[in-house]
């Protein structure tokens, strides 16, 4: 059952005819879940990478979900400050929209997913946080990303992969070819491992 309040991001909204707009919601509570939000004129238009707070409702007959009094409690514009950042926002949430099914904390997967956004708006090295949190979703879900994926990495890429995972964003490796290759093997791990959905185009 749905609870009547609920918090989430918005991983991706799109309109839905003249008078409504169509979330995909990632509720901290209830996982992945599309409600549909009437357009207001006051200015509080959900916006991508939200996190926003809402009353639920449901349609009377059918499966259609509303959300009403929608409020944004987190805006992220800054995201929106470079291109690489937005695309590498864009991608991981793809990753949550399409694969969400295979990630059953609701909460964890939230909190971790609020973590990556704020990361990527406030802090430098966005390509280490993209596969820190890749490999922490692995890891959190119980894969074996360790013991499978990374013990056939070579001693150099493992070394590698070990201080970004060690250091923090500050300290990360300046070089854009290091996290390009480690974080493609992980995706390709994801994908032919443990079924996860991957956009074809590489990072």
């Amino acid at each position: 059952m749905l609870p009547e309040e609920d918090h989430g991001l918005v991983l991706n909204y799109a309109e839905k005819g003249e008078k409504f707009w169509s979330l995909a919601f990632l509720s901290h509570s209830q996982g992945l879940y599309h409600p549909l939000v009437r357009k207001t004129k006051r200015g509080n238009r959900p916006d991508l990478f939200d996190t926003g707070q809402a009353r639920i409702s449901r349609a009377k007959q059918g499966e259609l979900i509303f959300l009403s009094d929608y409020y944004p409690t987190r805006r992220r514009s800054g995201l929106a400050r470079s291109y690489e950042i937005l695309q590498i926002a864009s991608r991981f949430a793809e990753i949550l929209r399409k694969n969400s099914q295979h990630l059953a904390d609701y909460e964890v997967l939230f909190q971790i997913s609020e973590r990556f956004f704020d990361s990527l708006e406030t802090g430098p090295s966005p390509r280490a946080a993209y596969l820190k949190t890749l490999y922490l979703f692995a890891k959190t879900e119980g894969l074996p990303v360790r013991e499978d994926w990374a013990s056939q990495l070579s001693d150099s890429v493992r070394k590698d992969l070990e201080t970004i995972l060690k250091s923090p964003l500050e300290e990360q490796p300046t070089e854009v070819a290091i996290f390009k290759g480690i974080t493609s093997s992980l995706e390709q791990w994801l994908a032919q491992e443990a079924h996860f959905l991957v956009p074809k185009q590489s990072l």
